[in-house]
């Protein structure tokens, strides 16, 4: 439904870590955030996302809509 990705600072070289969570998982509506940081721990780019879930429709990828851990 809705995509937002800030880019905070340009990366040239080095590596990156991007991490991801549901902030609010619910039965058609969920919202999520990732944020990616270098090698220094800075936070390179923020995103956020609002996500719907339609029934009998999109991937089957034999899992449910989140895996948490």
């Amino acid at each position: 439904m809705d995509l937002k990705l800030n880019c905070l600072k340009a990366v040239e070289q080095g590596v990156l870590r991007a991490e991801g969570r549901c902030l609010r998982f619910g039965r058609s509506i969920s919202y999520a955030e990732s944020s990616v940081v270098d090698e220094a721990g800075e936070l390179v780019a923020h995103g956020t996302s609002t996500l719907m879930t339609l029934p009998q429709n999109g991937l089957q990828v034999g899992v449910d809509k989140f895996i948490f851990e």
